[in-house]
């Protein structure tokens, strides 16, 4: 069985995670806006149809490695949305590994540099508004996965060219039935005594989709939650089923890579001519393992803490429920980076081991690829507005 070399290349890694890190983190506008009449693209402003959008971590740098990255001990959030949003744009669309500019849409001088970089401002042009409304949306999803897109655009009313997120009919409809028997039971239970007066099950679970409507707010108030959170709790409940959904698909695949980081096979075929530094990359092929056990592990918390909400509700005792819709929110942002950074390490793989059955591969193309592995992995990525 032969091993698969792979060169090496000088782009940086955040560079190399924007250009190759899979459509969870990275969406390139100027590839999709090719062949879409001006007037459709997702922006108005002409040069923002040729950026790659990117999602990169960025929670609680002052927490140490063992921290919980969004809570702090009796504090709450450590920091609301630990997911940002960046737009690379090119020194040239021809070749954009040869480098650009990333402006970060909450770095404290971001609206000079979208206005420099594009002129934009709030008060600049009907135009303007619209497309720095585009960008706000984008912000508030935690990665750019197309249903997620897909469903917050179609909520706000806004219609985008659907070649900008392609979901497949087949998937659309299994995540929605997922979403639906998941809060179908929740809804019965506890809006049950509010069903009728004009309301009925089916308008509740309506109100999943549509927050707007009345039966959003009763839902929530039926917990004692304030009905102005309606919004942000079913945004939250939907994007946690879809990363679930998400999750089974890319399980099997992320077991595999586990049980590779951990086996012979992940030691370089030709690992007699680096001696000298089999020490270190042995050393990093055990990080990246435990930060993917790491990754696993918040997961599956997540899930429990959601599972044994359900139970302790369905018998009779709604307390944990209430509790976890309230930090919902936060819950849907650590899954979101959570369920994308395996995504990413899970397309990485695929692309490495592309008719590689043995898996096994030569010092540098290990090496390179443990290298990704830790990027996509890592909680504290460093921001570079040059790459």
């Amino acid at each position: 069985m032969a091993a698969i070399r792979r060169k090496t290349d000088s782009i940086s890694q955040i560079l190399e995670q924007i250009l190759f890190g899979g459509s969870s983190i990275s969406m390139n506008v100027s590839t999709l806006s090719r062949g879409i009449d001006p007037e459709k693209r997702l922006f108005r402003t002409l040069a923002l149809n040729n950026i790659i959008l990117f999602k990169y971590p960025n929670f609680n740098s002052a927490a140490d490695d063992d921290a919980n990255p969004i809570f702090d001990e009796g504090e709450g959030l450590a920091i609301d949305r630990p997911v940002e949003t960046g737009l690379y744009v090119p020194h040239t669309q021809e070749f954009p590994e040869a480098g650009g500019v990333a402006i970060y849409l909450r770095s404290t001088n971001n609206e000079n540099l979208l206005e420099e970089q594009f002129g934009l401002s709030d008060s600049s042009s009907e135009n303007a508004s619209h497309d720095l409304r585009i960008l706000s949306l984008i912000d508030r999803i935690p990665s750019l996965d197309a249903f997620l897109l897909k469903t917050c655009f179609e909520a706000e009313k806004i219609n985008v060219d659907p070649r900008y997120w392609t979901v497949k009919s087949e998937e659309d409809s299994q995540i929605r039935h997922l979403i639906r028997a998941r809060t179908e039971p929740i809804v019965r239970k506890a809006v049950g005594g509010s069903v009728g007066g004009g309301s009925s099950l089916e308008r509740f679970l309506d109100a999943i989709w549509n927050p707007a409507l009345e039966e959003a707010g009763l839902f929530v108030s039926a917990f004692g939650i304030e009905r102005t959170e309606a919004d942000s709790i079913f945004t939250a409940w939907k994007g946690i089923t879809f990363y679930e959904y998400q999750l089974r698909r890319i399980a099997p695949r992320v077991r595999v890579i586990q049980t590779w980081l951990k086996s012979k096979d992940c030691s370089p075929v030709d690992i007699k001519m680096h001696k000298p530094y089999e020490t270190q990359l042995v050393m990093h092929i055990e990080r990246v393992g435990k930060l993917l056990d790491a990754t696993m592990l918040d997961i599956r918390s997540i899930m429990m803490e959601y599972d044994t909400s359900f139970t302790a509700f369905v018998n009779g005792n709604p307390g944990p429920f209430r509790n976890y819709l309230r930090k919902s929110q936060s819950l849907y942002w650590l899954l979101g980076y959570c369920v994308s950074a395996l995504t990413n390490v899970v397309h990485l793989d695929g692309r490495c081991m592309r008719n590689n059955p043995s898996r096994k591969l030569y010092f540098d193309a290990t090496q390179k690829l443990v290298r990704q592995f830790d990027v996509a992995l890592d909680r504290r990525r460093e921001q570079k507005g040059m790459l």
